[in-house]
């Protein structure tokens, strides 16, 4: 807890992540865009496949592994409209325990 705010830490610092990262979408790109998402999860087929599912979009999509063959990074790149869309995307994957977003 925050305690000159009194807000949780988190939260506040989710919020001021998805701020920044408004400002920074609308500064460097003119919408719509294309844009690239990459994350890293466990190389577990389930964790793969339900990242893909979160995807309402058509995406292209390419998949690396780790040397170890523990990780997987995953690159999804779609159309978005703006940078609301973007956020809302990287908010659907925020509970999928084990990913990293790039």
């Amino acid at each position: 807890m925050d305690e000159q705010n009194k807000k949780p830490i988190e939260t506040t610092s989710k919020e001021e992540f998805y701020k920044r990262l408004e400002e920074e979408l609308n500064k460097n790109h003119t919408w719509p865009t294309r844009y690239m998402y990459k994350f890293i999860v466990p190389n577990e087929e389930a964790k793969i496949e339900e990242v893909k599912k979160r995807f309402e979009k058509e995406y292209d999509f390419k998949q690396n592994f780790s040397r170890s063959g523990k990780y997987v990074s995953l690159t999804f790149i779609t159309t978005e409209d703006s940078p609301e869309s973007i956020i809302n995307q990287y908010k659907k994957m925020e509970d999928i325990e084990g990913l990293i977003a790039i």
